[in-house]
């Protein structure tokens, strides 16, 4: 159902609204009689900014205007001008004529537009269908404007509701004209972005070994990269078999060549401790100077039961200690020799692993000094 709309009557709505402009300059409260004369919206915007304003000497004139400094020229015109009452009827006087105009904004929004050039401002009214608290359906002021000339938005504006309603209708089909105009550069870019995908899927063919780039394959490719005519779908999807997944820490490629053999004796200790452990089970094994498996069994029994004479016994432990200290000097010395060497290869070990990780020779020794200045603070606390 198609609602009717009057148009609005100026001569009964303007005279309360223009009754209570003067009253801005001596109250910085709205009076009760301007608050049902307005919009909703703008009759919420009056009620709350006036009540939390900071300052008393500011004027709730400026919040008829939505534009900051049209709302500061409005004071101003509303200042300088004198609406004085007819000595008659106590009306403030209107001028003959005031012309009004519509625009619709959309099905819900018709706007009207009464100008006073006597006064030089221009009153919008807001078709409000359903407004309780100013009184029901009706015309309702929601904004008041400064007009001192032709508005930039004079052509959209129409004599009549019936003009402006068409009026509204021809920007909603010229709006649909030139929306396909839109979307085609819209499908372009997005086609241009297709094209950009499937660039970057087909490396893959060209490079199917290895990752063409920073991004990793992904599950869904462009339907644009599909396989070629001369493969099949399993060969096809064998290629990427080999590539390098982005979250598999494990890169092949960056993997270092095996150590090949060394010069370095760093298994010289380990050799050492060996060959004394020999030693010390074929000493242990042996009974004046013969192996006991070599030793004739009576001899043996003989050498068990009866001892050899006391200064025999006192020469041969003698010569045997004589040639253990030597053995063990000799042991000794191989030990700090095996040692050092080993405690070598060990630093120059680590120092290859230092700048295999990015540590350079500086930062390397001074870390080895630290720890070294650490075991004297060990030792000190012993």
């Amino acid at each position: 159902m198609v609602e009717l709309i009057s148009p609005p009557e100026p001569r009964d709505l303007l005279p309360p609204l223009l009754a209570c402009l003067p009253t801005a300059f001596v109250s910085p409260r709205p009076p009760p009689a301007l608050l049902p004369l307005l919009s909703p919206i703008l009759r919420q915007r009056v009620k709350i900014l006036s009540e939390v304003s900071s300052s008393p000497n500011e004027s709730w004139l400026r919040l008829l205007c939505w534009d900051a400094n049209k709302a500061e020229r409005l004071q101003t015109l509303v200042d300088g001008a004198s609406f004085e009452p007819h000595p008659v009827s106590g009306e403030i006087e209107l001028p003959d004529e005031m012309p009004l105009t519509y625009k619709r904004i959309d099905d819900e929004t018709l706007r009207a537009q009464c100008l006073l050039p006597e006064f030089n401002l221009a009153v919008i009214y807001l078709w409000c269908p359903t407004d309780v608290e100013g009184g029901g359906r009706g015309w309702r002021m929601t904004e008041l404007l400064p007009h001192e000339g032709p508005a930039a938005d004079e052509h959209t504006w129409a004599s009549s509701i019936g003009e402006a309603n068409v009026q509204a209708k021809e920007r909603l089909y010229s709006d649909m004209l030139d929306s396909p105009i839109e979307n085609q550069g819209s499908n372009e870019q997005d086609q241009q972005e297709e094209d950009d995908d499937a660039d970057y899927w087909a490396q893959y063919d060209a490079t199917p070994n290895r990752t063409p780039g920073p991004k990793t394959p992904a599950p869904g490719a462009s339907s644009s990269n599909l396989p070629p005519s001369g493969l099949s779908e399993a060969n096809y999807f064998s290629q990427y078999g080999d590539v390098q997944p982005a979250m598999d820490s494990h890169d092949p490629e960056e993997e270092q060549p095996e150590l090949g053999p060394t010069s370095l004796t760093g298994d010289l200790l380990s050799n050492l401790l060996r060959r004394q452990n020999g030693l010390d089970m074929d000493e242990g094994a042996r009974t004046n100077g013969y192996a006991v498996d070599d030793m004739p069994v009576d001899r043996a029994a003989r050498s068990l039961s009866h001892p050899r004479p006391a200064s025999g016994s006192i020469s041969s432990s003698h010569s045997d200690t004589v040639a253990k200290l030597e053995l063990e000097a000799e042991s000794q010395c191989n030990y700090e020799v095996g040692v050092k060497q080993h405690i070598g290869t060990s630093i120059k070990s680590l120092f290859r692993l230092a700048q295999a990780t990015g540590v350079s020779r500086a930062d390397f020794q001074s870390m080895v000094q630290t720890e070294l200045e650490l075991l004297d603070l060990t030792d000190l606390d012993k």
